[in-house]
């Protein structure tokens, strides 16, 4: 849809829990249960995604597993690794190295709208930190 709004026609928010196998040793993985929420206002739409996918510590990888396929079950949620896998059609991943955090999303295009969900390859996300509106009053304005 063409329009003076463009991109600002969906609002996403994604809320991410890690869940860990371990609860004395968090940081050596677990369970990930993240849902989406979203808004199409051009449609006056709302939409809950639920993921399910697996952590470790230099990792986060989560996904929408095939209907026909249950992620509760340990075999099944390991196939997210697994490239071309039919039980994964939505992958999230995050790759935490030297400091920096890679993303990347594959999208299976016979189950996904791909032109509305698109493929993202490995891409270095960049670290900002922006300001409450307090600081930006008192050093930014004020200053």
């Amino acid at each position: 849809m063409e329009s003076m709004f463009g991109r600002f026609w969906k609002y996403s928010d994604t809320n991410i829990n890690l869940i860990p196998l371990d609860e004395n040793e968090p940081r050596l993985g677990g369970r990930v249960s993240a849902t989406q929420r979203t808004i199409n206002f051009s449609t006056f739409t709302l939409q809950n995604k639920h993921y399910q996918g697996v952590y470790g510590e230099d990792f986060i990888t989560f996904g929408e597993f095939n209907a026909s396929c249950d992620p509760e079950n340990e075999a099944t949620l390991l196939k997210i690794f697994e490239e071309g896998s039919d039980a994964v059609v939505d992958r999230h991943m995050f790759k935490f190295e030297n400091g920096s955090v890679n993303y990347s999303r594959t999208v299976d295009g016979e189950v996904v709208d791909a032109e509305v969900e698109h493929a993202i390859e490995t891409t270095p996300l960049q670290a900002t930190v922006g300001d409450s509106w307090s600081e930006t009053f008192f050093y930014g304005v004020g200053n």
